[in-house]
């Protein structure tokens, strides 16, 4: 029980999510830096879909590098089965029947064509678009301790500028406010959803959104790299695109580049059936089967997209290297809820949406030379 207890005060502290820690590097001396810090979440990944955690398939070596020069927290959870009340809490530090956001903001986008009405929406009208207001988020806190902060990637607190990163303590933010985008197009169900901190932009339409996240993650290292800094890099991968495209929508996408990486899987449609429509159906032995898509082809984005978000980390951690701050900087890496199609969440029960383990334990790293040791691996509780 001790040992649970004092993971969970070690953990936190390093995340910075206790007011306590927040106030004690307030009081650091002159001679002593406090450590920057880079949080990087991925989107519905398995608990098994990393190499340090047991895969023979993916191919990850950035992350596996975290694990071995780090620890390896290997009973993590995430304090919800999915995307936003499960990134609410990662920034307010509160459950969310606490801060409100137990539930995806829906922002009267389409989803697969259905609007909400309004009688559907159970929040007051300050919540319909986003996290509460009155909730202070962590990159506020940092700005009262010295540090910039920066956030590239989903944001998915709200879309309304009183919501958006800039409103919330961040100094700069590039990516999209809601849950999912098209990785190529950047649009949730044809609606363009890229932000440059608080203006809707589509400037660079058509390249794919883990490079766009990547690049500017570099440039804010490059740029505050002399000074105490948060990075927030929570990417979309390995999420399902919000497309309208049938043969794209629900599962993963990725370049030609990485799904050349894993040539056992497939890259094929279901052909359609005598109606012209095509199967979709859940099979007892297997993923589901949507609409148009091969289980092996939604294994195949799904693994390949990893692959490139782990090149994107690698990118980042040498930069570390390059301004020989990475002994001075808390990495950390987490997915925020379990995976769902096309994952592996063994050895789990459950996925994405559920209660069980498989939607709520995640696979996590830390990596912070100055306090833990290499390779540690902790079976101690910890959480979000």
């Amino acid at each position: 029980m001790n040992r649970v207890q004092i993971s969970r005060q070690t953990f936190r502290g390093m995340l910075l999510l206790l007011s306590f820690w927040l106030l004690s590097t307030l009081c650091l001396s002159a001679a002593e830096s406090p450590p920057n810090i880079v949080l990087i979440v991925s989107d519905d990944q398995g608990y098994k879909d990393l190499g340090c955690f047991g895969s023979q398939e993916l191919i990850t070596p950035h992350l596996d590098r975290l694990a071995k020069e780090g620890a390896k927290l290997t009973n993590f959870y995430v304090t919800w089965p999915a995307c936003t009340p499960s990134r609410g809490s990662l920034l307010t530090g509160r459950y969310p029947q606490r801060n409100g956001v137990y539930d995806m903001i829906r922002n009267e986008a389409p989803d697969y064509g259905y609007k909400y009405k309004p009688e559907e929406y159970d929040v007051t009208f300050e919540r319909i678009g986003g996290m509460d207001v009155r909730e202070t988020l962590l990159p506020r806190l940092l700005k009262q301790a010295g540090y910039v902060s920066g956030i590239y990637g989903k944001w998915d607190l709200g879309v309304h500028k009183r919501f958006l990163p800039l409103a919330r303590g961040f100094d700069d933010f590039y990516g999209f406010s809601n849950t999912g985008i098209d990785y190529f197009t950047h649009e949730r169900y044809g609606v363009p959803s890229m932000f440059r901190d608080n203006r809707p932009t589509e400037e660079d339409k058509g390249t794919y959104c883990t490079y766009l996240f990547q690049r500017e993650a570099v440039r804010f290292v490059k740029e505050n790299h002399q000074k105490p800094f948060f990075l927030y890099l929570p990417f979309n991968a390995p999420h399902g695109a919000s497309s309208l495209d049938p043969r794209i929508r629900g599962g993963a996408q990725a370049p030609e580049k990485y799904k050349k990486m894993y040539p056992h899987l497939k890259d094929t449609l279901v052909t359609k059936d005598k109606t012209g429509r095509y199967e979709f159906r859940e099979t007892p032995k297997g993923p589901v089967i949507r609409q148009g898509v091969s289980p092996s082809k939604r294994r195949l984005e799904y693994v390949a997209s990893i692959t490139c978000m782990d090149d994107a980390i690698g990118e980042v951690l040498d930069m570390l290297d390059e301004y020989k701050i990475a002994d001075n900087t808390i990495v950390v890496f987490f997915s925020d809820n379990g995976g769902g199609g096309g994952s592996d969440n063994s050895p789990l029960t459950g996925k994405k949406g559920m209660m069980f383990e498989g939607g709520i334990r995640v696979p996590c790293l830390v990596r912070y030379p100055k306090k833990i040791k290499a390779g540690t691996v902790n079976e101690g509780l910890l959480t979000s």
